[in-house]
């Protein structure tokens, strides 16, 4: 029963440790782009190409609240980390201290998200709205 627990840890922390992990015909480009979370965000407007990986980073040494404005797409996701829950992609997630979450989208699309510093007060303070604008790989363009 042991050796069946500390399997079962062992694989949950790869996949924790790994970055986007959903299987996905989106031809993935390897490239993550950051945000990085304190007091604000940064940079607030970032540029990504179908199949970048879209990273959070919470900086902060107390865990903070990401939610996305838009509609819920699931064919725009082409990959996540730490935005399911029971199979569902979430639009909100909590990232703790000094951990991360990400994303991969598979269509061009402009998403935009807001982050509250506090994840246990919706009402607290809130960082400016960041914005991603995703366009067709340069590949695609030239085809």
């Amino acid at each position: 029963m042991r050796y069946i627990i500390a399997l079962f840890l062992a694989l949950q922390s790869v996949a924790f440790i790994t970055g986007c992990s959903t299987p996905s015909t989106t031809r993935l480009t390897g490239a993550v782009r950051y945000f990085n979370i304190r007091a604000e965000i940064a940079p607030r407007h970032l540029i990504a190409q179908i199949g970048d990986e879209i990273r959070w980073q919470n900086l902060n040494p107390h865990p903070v609240r990401l939610r996305m404005l838009e509609q819920s797409d699931p064919t725009l996701i082409a990959c996540d980390k730490g935005f399911k829950e029971f199979g569902v992609v979430q639009d909100t997630v909590t990232i703790a201290p000094l951990q991360s979450v990400s994303l991969c989208f598979s269509k061009p699309a402009t998403i935009r998200f807001n982050v509250w510093l506090d994840a246990d007060d919706p009402q607290g303070a809130m960082t400016p709205t960041g914005t991603i604008r995703v366009e067709p790989s340069a590949s695609r363009r030239n085809s």
